[in-house]
């Protein structure tokens, strides 16, 4: 079981090098990510993007990318879809999302000319080292379903769950998160976490323990579930979050990142082969976060 990124990192490094190609890849925090990834035998990099910018963009930052495979493309979608074409041909075997959008790159990974698709839905995965948490934590799904129905509740926590079972976490505990604790009409999310709660005890995730609706104080203190009379197994401890919306995960998530000095790294779980995906914010830190999560978590 790994217990932050640098465990992360080092468990990259004995898997091997994965080659990966970036969609996008004219970033100064991309290229000194992934040169990182190289130096440490995490990755080998295929670059699509702006050759010109990509080049200038090195030689200010003393990359060497004398051996690297630049393929140019300064359409935003046509980059998106070579990254993916790179990929689905066997030529690498991780996707990275670069200075492209991410609906543009999810518009090429959804192609139904390329065998991203798996049947299954595809969802973000946020893992977080948080510095007053005592483990890793997943935060699902701030990244790709909107609104999610309970069908898609439930496969974006299958999805999850097959993400910390790759990390080490053999028993995952999960909170399905909502303002309340009690089941309440007129709060949707309460409704369904009671029914996933439900599916969970009649053993449709395997070994876990999931627990909702929860509010994020029981969820995350065995303090305050004491004090609201709760008990939990996962109150304290939990492996996975399963937010209500992607706007509930993503301002979780960045809120953790900015307000808590929290390190982060983000993938697409669902698909027939790892995406790296990420914001174009992230610093070349988290850049490097997220190849090696996606390297461990395939």
């Amino acid at each position: 079981m790994v217990n932050n990124f640098n465990d992360i990192i080092n468990v990259a490094v004995k898997n091997g090098k994965r080659k990966v190609a970036v969609a996008g890849a004219e970033g100064e925090a991309v290229l000194t990510a992934l040169n990182i990834a190289q130096k440490k035998g995490i990755a080998e990099p295929v670059l699509v993007g702006d050759k010109d910018k990509i080049l200038r963009i090195a030689d200010k930052n003393n990359i060497n990318l004398e051996n690297i495979e630049i393929i140019n493309e300064t359409d935003e979608m046509l980059c998106a879809e070579k990254a993916v074409e790179i990929v689905d041909s066997g030529k690498a075997s991780a996707l990275m999302k670069g200075k492209v959008s991410t609906p543009s790159l999810l518009k090429a990974v959804l192609n139904k000319k390329f065998n991203f698709r798996t049947g299954r839905l595809l969802s973000h995965v946020s893992l977080l080292e948080i510095p007053n948490y005592h483990k890793l934590l997943i935060i699902t799904d701030g990244g790709m379903v909107i609104y999610p129905t309970l069908e898609q509740k439930k496969e974006i926590i299958i999805n999850a769950i097959e993400v910390a079972n790759k990390l080490g976490v053999e028993k995952p505990k999960i909170a399905v998160l909502a303002a309340i604790e009690k089941v309440t009409p007129s709060m949707i999310e309460t409704e369904d976490a009671k029914a996933l709660e439900d599916m969970a005890k009649s053993g449709e995730f395997g070994d876990v323990i999931l627990e909702g609706p929860m509010a994020m104080d029981v969820a995350m203190s065995k303090e305050a579930a004491k004090t609201k009379g709760i008990e939990s197994k996962v109150s304290g401890d939990p492996d996975i979050l399963i937010v209500p919306n992607i706007a509930c995960g993503n301002i979780l998530a960045k809120g953790l990142i900015y307000l808590a000095q929290s390190k982060i790294g983000g993938i697409i779980s669902g698909a027939q082969k790892p995406v790296i995906l990420l914001s174009r914010a992230d610093n070349a830190d988290t850049k490097l976060n997220s190849i090696a999560f996606g390297v461990v978590a395939s």
